[in-house]
C-alpha cells in the first residue's frame, strides 16, 4: 500500500501516438512500479495524472484521498520523447536502384525522412525534378553517385540540379560519392556547405553505407533538438540498453517499434552499443499501405483474411494510430505488420545472431494481450538463432531511465531492477535441419525436479515446455546433421542455461527464415499450426523429486 510520506516519481515516455506514464514509489525500502498508464498523447498530461490516480487510489492510504493527483503532479518527473517531427531530406543520386537506393537505406537507417528524390531514369524531365526539388521543405540535402574508379559527369549534374533547387534556402549537403568530385562538388555550393563522406556504394560489387550513416546521425542530432537530444526516445533507448549490457556482460539486442519510428540497438557486451532509427519503421509506415505492402502482411497471416481487408486495416491505422483494435481480426493484422516490420529493420550489419538477450518495446509488443503473442512477434520478425533470452519493457522504464545524467542511468536501473523487464522465456532457434527430419533433441535438467525430454523437434515444428519466470535449468541439446545454431561447434552437442518467463522455453526448428508453401491455403495451415503452438496452455510440468 502507498501511504502518508511515500516517496514517488513518474517516468514518461511521449510517443508520437501514445504516451506511457510509469509511476513508482518506494515500498518497503525498495523501489516499485505501483501504477502505469498508457493513453493517446493528444489527450494530455492532465489526463494522465488523473488516471494514474484513479488506478492508485484503491490501494493508497485512506489519508491520501484526493491529494493523490497534486501529489503525482509534484513528484520528480524523468521524461523522453519522440520527436516532434523528423528530420527532413532530399536526396538525389545517378541511379535510383543502385546508388540512390543504397544512400536512402543509410538515411532512413540514421533515422531521416526522405521527403524527395531524383535521379536521371526517375522518369522525369529535367525541370520536373528541379520543380519537385524546390518545393519539397528539408533540412539537410544528399548527393549520392559515381562509383570510386572514375568520374561520373551524371554525379556533377545532379549536384548541379541540388545546387540550383537548393538555392538561398541553405542547409548542410552532404556528398556520398567518388572522392575524385569532392573538389568539384564543392565548387558548386558556398564554402564550408559541402561535408563529403566515403561513398556508400564504391562499386557495382560492394555496399559500405556505415560512414554516410554515422556522418547523418550525427547531423541528425544538430538538426532535430539539439539541446535536448538525451531525452529523445532512440537515444534513452540506446543509453539504458547500453548501461544494462555494461551491468550483466550481456550481447543485448534492443527493438523499440513504434507508430513512426522503429528504433534497432546492439549493445556488445562491454556497454558499446550501435543503434539505428528508422524513419519508415513504425506502423504507420507508408511502405505498408503502399502497393505491395497489404500483400506481404498478407502473406505472414494465419487467419483467412482477405487483401483488400488487411489493405483497409492498415490504412486506419495509418490514418489513426492511438486507436485500438477493435477485433481479432484487427489485432491480428496490427501484429502482422508488427512482425513484418521487425523483419525489415533488422539488417545484415545488426544480425540477431550470438545474442544473448532480446528485449521488445513499443506498445505493440510490449502491451500485447498475451506474453506469447509478444514473444511470437519478437522470433517471427528478427529470428535470433542460437540460444536467446526474451524479455518486453512492460513498464516503458528504458526510454526514460536512459534519458538520465551519465552516472544517475546505472543507480535507476538498479533501484528498479526487479520490474526493469518483464521475461518472457529463452528462445532456442536452430536453422539449416534437413526437411523432415529430426533437427534437434532436446532436454532440460533442474536441480530437484524430474528432467525433461529428449524432446524431439523436426525442421519446421515450434514448441513450446513451460519453464516459469525467475526459475532456471540447464539444457542438453543434441543438433542432428545440417542443423546449426548459427556459430560453428567442433561437437553437435551443447549445453546452456536457460531463463524462464512468462512463456517459456521455446524450441523452434523453422529456419531462417522459416520456410513457408506457396499456396495460400496451405501457408495458412502452416502459421495457424505455429500460431496455436505458441498461445496453447501449456501442460503442467511433473510434481518435485522428493
Amino acid at each position: 500500500m502507498m501511504s502518508v510520506g511515500s516517496e514517488l516519481a513518474l517516468l514518461v515516455d511521449v510517443g508520437s501516438a501514445w504516451t506511457k506514464g510509469t509511476l513508482i514509489a518506494r515500498v518497503r525500502g525498495a523501489w516499485r512500479i505501483v501504477g502505469h498508464h498508457a493513453q493517446p498523447t493528444g489527450w494530455g498530461d492532465s489526463e494522465l495524472i488523473a488516471r494514474l490516480a484513479s488506478a492508485l487510489r484503491p490501494s493508497a492510504d485512506p489519508r491520501l484521498g484526493r491529494d493523490l493527483e497534486r501529489l503525482i503532479a509534484a513528484a520528480p518527473r524523468i521524461e523522453c520523447h519522440t520527436s516532434v517531427r523528423p528530420a527532413r531530406l532530399a536526396l538525389a543520386a545517378v541511379s535510383r536502384e543502385v546508388s540512390g537506393a543504397a544512400a536512402r537505406r543509410a538515411a532512413e537507417s540514421a533515422g531521416w525522412l526522405v521527403v524527395e528524390s531524383a535521379s536521371p531514369d526517375d522518369g522525369r524531365a529535367l525541370t520536373d525534378r528541379l520543380v519537385a526539388l524546390q518545393a519539397a521543405e528539408v533540412d539537410a540535402w544528399l548527393i549520392a553517385g559515381g562509383f570510386e574508379s572514375g568520374r561520373s559527369d551524371q554525379a556533377l549534374e545532379m549536384a548541379a540540379l541540388v545546387a540550383a533547387a537548393r538555392g538561398n534556402r541553405g542547409g548542410p549537403v552532404i556528398w556520398a560519392g567518388s572522392s575524385q568530385l569532392n573538389h568539384d562538388v564543392a565548387g558548386l555550393f558556398e564554402l564550408g556547405a559541402v561535408t563529403p563522406v566515403a561513398n556508400p556504394r564504391p562499386s557495382p560489387e560492394r555496399d559500405d553505407p556505415a560512414p554516410l550513416r554515422a556522418c547523418l546521425e550525427e547531423l541528425l542530432s544538430r538538426t532535430v533538438e539539439p539541446e535536448s537530444a538525451r531525452h529523445l526516445s532512440p537515444v534513452g533507448f540506446r543509453r539504458a540498453l547500453s548501461q544494462l549490457s555494461r551491468e550483466t556482460e550481456l550481447r543485448i539486442m534492443g527493438i523499440d517499434l513504434g507508430m513512426r519510428f522503429a528504433t534497432v540497438v546492439l549493445a556488445d557486451g562491454r556497454g558499446e552499443a550501435e543503434s539505428r532509427v528508422f524513419a519508415r519503421g513504425g506502423l504507420t509506415a507508408s511502405t505498408l499501405t503502399a502497393p505491395g505492402g497489404p500483400s506481404r502482411v498478407t502473406r505472414g497471416m494465419a487467419e483467412p483474411i482477405d487483401e483488400q481487408t488487411v489493405a483497409d486495416t492498415l490504412q486506419n491505422i495509418s490514418a489513426r494510430p492511438a486507436t485500438l483494435p477493435q477485433t481479432e481480426d484487427d489485432l491480428a493484422v496490427l501484429q502482422a505488420a508488427a512482425r513484418h516490420q521487425l523483419a525489415s529493420v533488422v539488417s545484415d550489419d545488426l544480425r540477431a545472431e550470438g545474442i544473448d538477450l532480446l528485449v521488445g518495446a513499443g506498445r505493440v509488443i510490449a502491451a500485447a494481450p498475451r506474453p506469447a503473442m509478444a514473444a511470437q512477434m519478437l522470433i517471427d520478425g528478427v529470428r535470433p538463432v542460437g540460444v536467446t533470452a526474451l524479455a518486453i519493457d512492460g513498464g516503458a522504464l528504458l526510454g526514460p531511465l536512459g534519458s538520465l545524467d551519465d552516472g544517475e542511468i546505472g543507480e535507476g536501473m538498479a533501484a528498479l531492477r526487479e520490474d526493469l523487464l518483464v521475461p518472457l522465456g529463452t528462445a532456442v532457434i536452430c536453422r539449416d535441419g534437413r526437411a523432415g527430419h529430426v533437427a534437434m533433441r532436446v532436454t532440460l535438467h533442474r536441480s530437484g525436479w524430474p528432467s525433461v525430454g529428449p524432446i524431439e523437434v523436426r525442421s519446421g515444428q515450434l514448441q513450446i515446455v513451460p519453464l516459469g519466470a525467475g526459475q532456471f535449468a540447464e539444457m542438453e541439446l543434441d543438433l542432428e546433421e545440417g542443423a546449426s545454431l548459427g556459430a560453428a561447434r567442433r561437437s553437435r552437442r551443447a549445453w546452456a542455461e536457460v531463463t524462464g518467463g512468462a512463456v517459456g522455453v521455446i524450441l523452434d526448428a523453422r529456419g531462417t527464415p522459416a520456410s513457408l508453401p506457396r499456396r495460400a491455403e496451405d501457408r495458412r495451415a502452416v502459421l495457424s499450426a505455429w500460431r496455436d503452438a505458441m498461445l496453447r496452455e501449456p501442460p503442467q510440468p511433473a510434481p518435485r523429486a522428493r
